[in-house]
């Protein structure tokens, strides 16, 4: 387990040190595409009649894609790659597939409680987060991110707000997948009854990590003359903090590792 967790903090790492760049790639996106239409136009009338490039078209294609498209595929190539790797001992029996989607269906309901709507995106809602976390806690990464994936894909075709694939990403699964950071709680030295709200903090930072990254290069221009990633690190604070505190309050009461136990029953 403590690899399989080393290897997905590594991938989430990799993710943060590749998208400094990002911002400014995202930017100039859209002039690149257009003056790359154009050249490519042109040298289309003017070479019409030579002869075939010795490159394949497809080659080109793939060379000429930007650098975070394949950043990306390592990253999801990695994780399937890890989520086979596990697949003999994190097996999917019918109790673990039940557990899973009731803890999806209900922190979808409460992620519909909105107690506070932020105006660029991000609620305050009752503890919505909390049944992934006992999911992630009591079943292990591996099933916890799948989890965790499906939860914000499901949060993606009834919310959705979409500017760039890498955004998408960033909000919906990883957002969600991200909270696998819980999981940490069960190899920390720690009484018990403190493991789940310690797995809540680490699981709001990794969730916390995404929502900053994404806020910070795709949604810059919302900062005005305010840097970017301070304007990110302050806004997603605002609304994902209390949601975490709510939810280690929660996680304190008496008799709540009685869920985790009840989820990893097999």
């Amino acid at each position: 387990m403590r690899k399989m967790l080393a290897m997905l903090l590594a991938l989430m790492l990799a993710l943060m040190l590749a998208t400094p760049a990002l911002a400014e790639a995202v930017e100039a996106t859209t002039e690149a595409a257009t003056e790359a239409a154009e050249t490519v136009e042109a040298a289309t009338e003017t070479e019409a009649a030579e002869e075939a490039p010795a490159v394949s078209p497809i080659i080109e294609k793939l060379v000429g894609l930007p650098w975070y498209t394949w950043v990306l595929l390592v990253l999801l190539l990695g994780t399937g790659f890890i989520l086979a790797m596990g697949a003999k001992q994190n097996t999917w029996n019918s109790h673990r597939v039940a557990m899973g989607a009731m803890c999806i269906a209900i922190a979808f309901v409460l992620s519909c409680i909105r107690l506070f709507r932020m105006p660029q995106g991000g609620s305050i809602t009752p503890a919505s987060m909390l049944p992934l976390v006992l999911f992630m806690v009591a079943c292990g990464p591996l099933q916890g991110f799948v989890v965790g994936c499906a939860y914000g894909l499901l949060q993606l075709i009834t919310d959705p707000y979409i500017i760039h694939p890498i955004q998408l990403l960033l909000d919906y699964p990883l957002a969600s997948g991200a909270m696998i950071l819980g999981c940490l709680a069960t190899l920390l030295p720690i009484e018990r009854r403190w493991q789940l709200p310690v797995a809540v903090l680490l699981a709001g930072v990794g969730n916390y990590v995404m929502a900053v990254l994404s806020g910070a290069i795709f949604f810059a221009e919302y900062a005005g003359e305010q840097n970017a990633w301070i304007y990110s690190l302050t806004y997603n604070i605002s609304y994902l903090g209390p949601n975490v505190l709510f939810c280690m309050l929660i996680s304190c009461i008496p008799g709540m590792t009685r869920l985790v136990d009840m989820i990893k029953k097999k």
